[in-house]
């Protein structure tokens, strides 16, 4: 390789690191498209793109700043348009060769608008810009020099579970971010994983309010479907058909008997002992011949550059929000099952770059 070569790929790592040293700015203008509904806006528009003045024809108080207010825009836009959420082309406006850029939704940014069940990944950054996550955030060293290992609680002084209680607006949040997220991915599971045919009753532990169970029985009519959850949760839940709604707490009630048990999402908010615990709480409730479900993010054992590991990754940061919190690799999981006395186990689907498995543990 010449020198000229090597100087040049040592530049582009310098500035990889530059990016990455400035990575705060790229989340933030994502929110605040978020909430000048951005995505919207060129989602209805034009599929072949619109100009900067084109959008903020459709923003409140389009003159509030006076005649740059498109060209501050096109500035946030060609941002968006470098993480792939937006795709740009230009278009010439005058002989001089002056051109205007165009901006359509990329099939990522698609993601931040509401599909046909109103669901979009746009209120996990909602959640993420609330003040408490904000201040969560800007202290995650204390989750390294710090002998408490809930972050939420030594920067909000409650843990996450307790502050949803206290601030409505949080609360809401929170359960809008959770259930378009469990909708988008239940919808690619749904597809690629078969292992709810032939079930008669399956039971939902920690199952929110039902919202997952109602994507599985409209596919599968013929399941008899329990959602249990704590009283409190389910006692806001609809009536879906083919669901009936228990309420207790999953490791000091007895769950359900069904001769499949689900767990969506829910091992990972738990420190290793906890996990076990519900897990032989679902053991015992199983019918002979039965199998829990368990879906969850695999972490990798080796961590590499790719967009499933980094999703896993940052998933397994978040988890610092509550104590004993965090996601698993494959071997851990298999661990957890044999601790909870289960005689086999296996991955039967992989799904997001193969980094959300869905496990099966038989009784």
């Amino acid at each position: 390789m010449s020198s000229s070569m090597e100087k040049n790929d040592e530049y582009d790592v310098s500035l990889n690191a530059m990016c990455l040293a400035s990575a705060q700015i790229y989340p933030a203008v994502l929110n605040a498209a978020i909430e000048l509904n951005l995505f919207k806006i060129i989602g209805e528009g034009d599929p072949k793109g619109m100009s900067p003045s084109e959008i903020a024809s459709h923003l409140p108080n389009p003159h509030a700043a006076g005649d740059d207010i498109a060209g501050r825009l096109d500035r946030l836009l060609c941002l968006l348009a470098t993480h792939s959420l937006l795709t740009c082309s230009s278009n010439k406006v005058d002989e001089d060769g002056r051109i205007e850029r165009l901006y359509a939704l990329s099939p990522t940014g698609k993601y931040m608008l509401p599909d046909e069940d109103g669901v979009s990944y746009a209120s996990i950054s909602n959640l993420r810009y609330h003040p408490a996550y904000i201040k969560v955030r800007e202290n995650i060293k204390e989750v390294i020099v710090n002998e408490e290992d809930d972050l939420f609680k030594i920067v909000n002084g409650m843990s996450m579970y307790e502050y949803t209680k206290k601030d409505p607006t949080f609360e809401t949040l929170f359960h809008k971010a959770m259930a378009d997220v469990s909708s988008i991915h239940m919808k690619e599971i749904l597809e690629k994983y078969k292992g709810f045919e032939g079930i008669s009753t399956l039971v939902d532990v920690a199952g929110g309010i039902g919202q997952t169970l109602k994507m599985i029985v409209s596919k599968y009519p013929s399941i008899q479907a329990i959602n249990f959850d704590l009283p409190h949760v389910v006692q806001h839940a609809p009536s879906y058909p083919g669901i009936k709604h228990v309420g207790g707490n999953m490791f000091e009630d007895v769950v359900p008997e069904g001769d499949a048990i689900m767990m969506k999402s829910v091992i990972h908010n738990w420190a290793d002992d906890k996990c076990i615990q519900v897990l032989k709480n679902c053991h015992k409730s199983l019918k002979k011949g039965g199998k829990v479900i368990v879906i969850n993010i695999i972490m990798p054992e080796i961590p590499n550059a790719s967009v499933g590991h980094k999703f896993a990754t940052i998933l397994d940061t978040v988890m610092f929000l509550q104590a004993g919190g965090k996601e698993r690799t494959e071997k851990e999981f298999e661990a957890l099952g044999k601790a909870a006395g289960f005689s086999s186990y296996h991955v039967a689907a992989r799904l997001l770059s193969s980094v959300l498995g869905v496990f099966e543990f038989y009784k």
